[in-house]
């Protein structure tokens, strides 16, 4: 493949930012219309929510994999690779079909007025035409943002999931967890199973309501399923389940309480679709999702990375942190935190710091990004007599840099506050980052 033709197609894909986030589904249902509906060919799970949504999907896509299934998976944002988003058995899309995807779409949409798709809603559009190329028997589809006017909500799913919703993009969907819960729900369709983990009571109360409008049947962590945790360490949770079935021992390689819910959220969707929970401890044993509580070693030094980007999900980070890394493994944490200045940065700093002996405030290479001077004004508010030192560090690379002046043997150094920082982390640990520039959104 010449170059010229992948810079081509790189060049238009990043071109569509100018196009913003536009909520809506016109865009994408003309393009789909252009394209021969190719959502139509596959059958496809739907996932919605706040956090965990994208550890949600992987452990679905896992347990249709040990199924037998040909499985696809559309995620966002992505760390590293552009071809992150968009994978089959879990091998990620190539840049070849990345280009012939882009001039296939950008020729069906060509010439039509008024068609300006954002680069969300293209992106979309290749994963819905990439699946049916490569024969999917199923596809997962978790949500960009929001969920009623989000392009992936073209897809007819046979089951929807909704994972913990909190307060994010309020510029987008709302400044109460109800009118959130509004957007998230509008993946719920007609007749259709609709399994939720735990959430605030008005968020719940949202979901019951837009199911029972839908006729769709309602299944509600620690109501009609449940998971209760038997054993954890820094390798991961084993937990039993309650559902449709019993499961005395289930065990996936994720930290803290959260994603046992998450995990009994996939189980109880498989039970659903399939009426038997054949295959699913080997799945959920094997999965792999980067950047959330991931644990590895650079340079002789333990590193956690986890893109806890508002502060439901930094506060769940810090209990894990608390409870399990730091009873159990590690004797000082040495924090990383770069976050979106558009974020809850002082609900993200409060979260957070508690953990911290050490905290490094920097930013990833992104506009949007927090300055670290910003960051060390907003910590110095909240700083305690716990908080050993607070430093600021130009860039991610720097600040990894600067973690490996503090680390002492049986330290943490953990990376955090935005899936941009993991993804630049990753980088600067060797990682190759290919269209690192189309990441977008959180």
């Amino acid at each position: 493949m010449p170059d010229n033709r992948y810079e081509k197609a790189v060049s238009y894909l990043y071109g569509l930012q100018k196009f913003g986030i536009k909520l809506g589904l016109a865009n994408i249902t003309h393009i789909s219309d252009l394209l021969a509906a190719p959502q139509t060919a596959y059958k496809t799970i739907h996932a919605a929510g706040t956090n965990g949504k994208g550890s949600t999907c992987a452990m679905l896509q896992g347990i249709l994999m040990e199924k037998g299934y040909k499985t696809g998976i559309f995620t966002s944002p992505h760390m590293v690779r552009f071809t992150e988003r968009i994978k089959v058995n879990g091998g990620e899309i190539l840049p070849e079909a990345v280009v012939a995807l882009t001039e296939e779409i950008n020729h069906a949409i060509s010439g039509v007025d008024g068609l300006n798709p954002t680069f969300f809603e293209f992106v979309t559009a290749m994963a819905l035409l990439y699946f049916r190329k490569r024969n999917v028997d199923w596809a997962v589809f978790e949500t960009g943002m929001g969920g009623r006017f989000d392009a992936t909500n073209i897809i007819m799913p046979e089951a929807s999931v909704i994972t913990n919703i909190s307060m994010d993009h309020m510029e987008y969907l709302g400044n109460t967890i109800e009118e959130i819960a509004v957007e998230k729900a509008g993946i719920i369709k007609r007749g259709t199973p609709v399994i939720t983990t735990s959430q605030a009571p008005g968020a719940l109360g949202v979901i019951r309501q837009k199911a029972a409008e839908q006729n769709a049947r309602l299944e509600v962590f620690g109501v009609d399923f449940d998971a209760h945790p038997i054993r954890q360490d820094i390798t991961g949770t084993t937990f039993k389940y309650c559902g449709g079935s019993e499961i005395e021992a289930l065990t996936i390689p994720f930290t803290g309480a959260h994603q046992v819910e998450n995990a009994a959220c996939a189980v109880r969707c498989a039970e659903l679709l399939f009426n038997a929970t054949d295959g699913i401890e080997p799945a959920l044993r094997g999965i792999k999702w980067p950047g959330r509580c991931e644990l590895l070693r650079h340079a002789g030094m333990d590193v956690l990375l986890d893109g806890a980007h508002n502060p439901a999900a930094a506060e769940a980070l810090s209990l894990t942190l608390r409870n399990l890394y730091l009873k159990q493994s590690f004797s000082d944490v040495i924090l990383i935190l770069g976050a979106m200045a558009d974020k809850d940065t002082a609900g993200i700093l409060r979260a957070l710091m508690p953990s911290a002996g050490t905290l490094i405030l920097s930013a990833p290479s992104y506009e949007r990004a927090a300055r670290p001077e910003t960051l060390l004004a907003m910590a110095k508010e909240f700083s305690t007599s716990s908080t050993a030192s607070l430093c600021t560090a130009p860039s991610i690379r720097e600040a990894i840099q600067m973690a490996g002046q503090f680390y002492k043997q049986g330290g943490l150094i953990v990376i955090t506050g935005s899936f941009y920082t993991v993804g630049e982390a990753k980088e600067a640990m060797g990682q190759r980052p290919l269209l690192k520039e189309l990441a977008e959104f959180k």
